[in-house]
C-alpha cells in the first residue's frame, strides 16, 4: 500500500474533512490551524489568529469517536491573553448562543454535533451547519465584533 492510500484514523478523517468544509472560511477570516499532532491524534483542532492587545483568538473543534454508534463534535471559543496565555474568556458555541446570545437553534447549551464516522457526507453536513453558526455568532464574539444584548 503506498503512503497516499493508508488509511486515516477517525480522527485524521475529521481533521481532513473539518480542513475541506472550514479550512478556506478560516483563512479568509485570519485563523491558521496550530501545527499539533498530538492534538491531532486525539481529535482536538484548534485553529488561532493574533488579535490587538496581546490577544489570542482559539477556535477549538474537539471530536470523540465512538465505534459503536455516532460519534460527535463540539466547538470550544477561547480568547488568551498575555505572555502566559491564560483563557481570559471560554465558551462553548452551544453555550454561547444559549446563555449569551438567547439564540436556542440547538437542542441546549451543551450541543454536540454527531455524525456517523464512515459517512463523510454525514460529517460535512454537520460541520456545514455549525460553520454557519460558528461564522456569523462564534467568530464575531471571540474578534469583540458582536456582544450579547446587555454585555
Amino acid at each position: 500500500m503506498s503512503q497516499d492510500q493508508t488509511p486515516q484514523t477517525p480522527q485524521q478523517a475529521f481533521g481532513a474533512m473539518l480542513d475541506h468544509v472550514m479550512g478556506t472560511a478560516f483563512t479568509a477570516a485570519g485563523y491558521a490551524l496550530q501545527p499539533n499532532p498530538m492534538h491531532h491524534m486525539r481529535g482536538l483542532y484548534r485553529y488561532a489568529r493574533a488579535l490587538p492587545g496581546d490577544v489570542t483568538a482559539l477556535v477549538e473543534f474537539q471530536a470523540l469517536h465512538y465505534a459503536s454508534g455516532p460519534s460527535r463534535f463540539r466547538i470550544n471559543l477561547v480568547r488568551q491573553a498575555g505572555p502566559d496565555a491564560r483563557p481570559r474568556d471560554e465558551r462553548t458555541l452551544a453555550a454561547l448562543l444559549w446563555d449569551d446570545f438567547a439564540t436556542p437553534v440547538l437542542d441546549g447549551p451543551d450541543h454536540w454535533w454527531t455524525f456517523t464516522v464512515n459517512s463523510p457526507y454525514s460529517l460535512a453536513n454537520a460541520l456545514a451547519e455549525a460553520g454557519r453558526l460558528l461564522f456569523a455568532f462564534g467568530v464575531p464574539w471571540l474578534e469583540g465584533r458582536l456582544q450579547a444584548d446587555g454585555s
